[in-house]
């Protein structure tokens, strides 16, 4: 009967076990460790050596990251490289050499990198929201986004306008001569002309700017990945049309611009305050033409966003993170997929670099 208990008590920590081993995410990395020795290579150096190639794996994995996670990721590098198993969850080891010249022992591995940890680790060292100063939990801050995808509709291009003005000047002079006959008694005169044309060339070039418009929506995909990102990090996230924000007014502003109207903007400032949301994100994702990529064969399409978030709670709203055009591709075997696949990977990304910025300047 004991045994009985005891596996059922294993099996039941399985099941709690499970969630946390999904949600793990394992990020692939080579790495490379060496180490000196003395007379010859022992299990001691090998486990160095190996401990050596999983740091080096991480901080591999570490140059990856863009400016603010780099920065947040740097707070906490001491202490992940002190823990490195914990992070690195196992390894296959690739190759190995031994310098009998220098004394000089070299391993090389592919490591699997718990990126779940490192991203709790940066949320605990950085503070997240709905945590106070003392990393209790306290009321999560509120936020609402629109993120609107937009591609060319339309395009019309002027040529330039050339406007040309010729100004012609003309002069004559000459000399009179006379000539009197020999016999006195009759004389002949004539004139001699010089003539002298000038001419004057002058205009201006007027150039107008491409008329452009375009096809502008809202995803679904696109708003449950800047959900899933902005929820994870802490946030309490508001549905923007619960918020009361025109959507199809913003949608309106970015068809024919890269703004949005200052009345679109007012309004939604105006009903975030009266509902206390604290953070207002607006992007537009730019989507870019179908590409062959070469390397695999597949359609390829980028997609670049232009993004920014404002801390509503001081008296005048404020810029507290933003992204100018930052590219983001996506891959599938048609043009379609290729570009939700872009859109689902903007938009997840852009998101969490946006919360880094915000995590860097401790605004929750």
């Amino acid at each position: 009967m004991q045994t009985v208990m005891k596996y059922f008590g294993i099996g039941m920590l399985l099941i709690h076990l499970q969630p946390l081993i999904v949600n793990a995410e394992l990020v692939k990395q080579k790495g490379k460790g060496e180490v000196n020795y003395r007379f010859t290579v022992g299990a001691a150096d090998e486990r160095a050596a190996i401990t050596e190639a999983k740091k080096n794996a991480l901080t591999r994995f570490a140059a990856s990251f863009d400016g603010p996670r780099f920065e947040l990721y740097k707070k906490i590098e001491t202490t992940v490289l002190e823990n490195i198993d914990q992070y690195v969850t196992d390894y296959t080891e690739l190759d190995h050499q031994t310098d009998t010249t220098v004394k000089r022992y070299r391993v090389f591995i592919e490591a699997s990198i718990n990126s779940t940890l490192i991203e709790s680790a940066i949320q605990k060292s950085s503070g997240q929201a709905g945590m106070d100063a003392g990393g209790q939990k306290a009321e999560k801050s509120y936020i609402t986004f629109v993120f609107v995808a937009r591609e060319l509709a339309s395009q019309k291009i002027y040529n330039a306008k050339r406007t040309t003005v010729d100004r012609t000047e003309s002069s004559d002079r000459g000399a009179e001569t006379s000539k009197v006959a020999d016999d006195a008694q009759s004389a002949a005169s004539s004139l001699d002309k010089d003539s002298m044309v000038k001419r004057t060339t002058g205009g201006n070039t007027e150039i107008k700017n491409d008329e452009v418009s375009y096809r502008v929506t809202t995803v679904s995909e696109v708003d449950n990945a800047v959900n899933a990102v902005l929820t994870k990090a802490g946030y309490e996230t508001v549905d923007a049309g619960d918020a009361g924000l025109d959507v199809d007014g913003f949608k309106k502003d970015f068809s024919g611009g890269n703004d949005i109207a200052k009345l679109t903007r007012d309004a939604a400032v105006k009903n975030c305050k009266e509902k206390e949301i604290k953070f207002f994100a607006l992007a537009n994702m730019d989507i870019g033409l179908p590409q062959k990529d070469e390397a695999t064969g597949l359609i390829r399409v980028y997609v670049a966003v232009t993004a920014k978030v404002s801390d509503l709670s001081p008296k005048f709203p404020k810029t507290v993170a933003s992204l100018a055009g930052i590219p983001y591709a996506g891959l599938g075997p048609d043009p379609q997929v290729a570009k939700q696949n872009a859109l689902n990977e903007a938009a997840a990304k852009s998101a969490a670099d946006l919360v880094d910025q915000l995590r860097f300047k401790n605004v929750h």
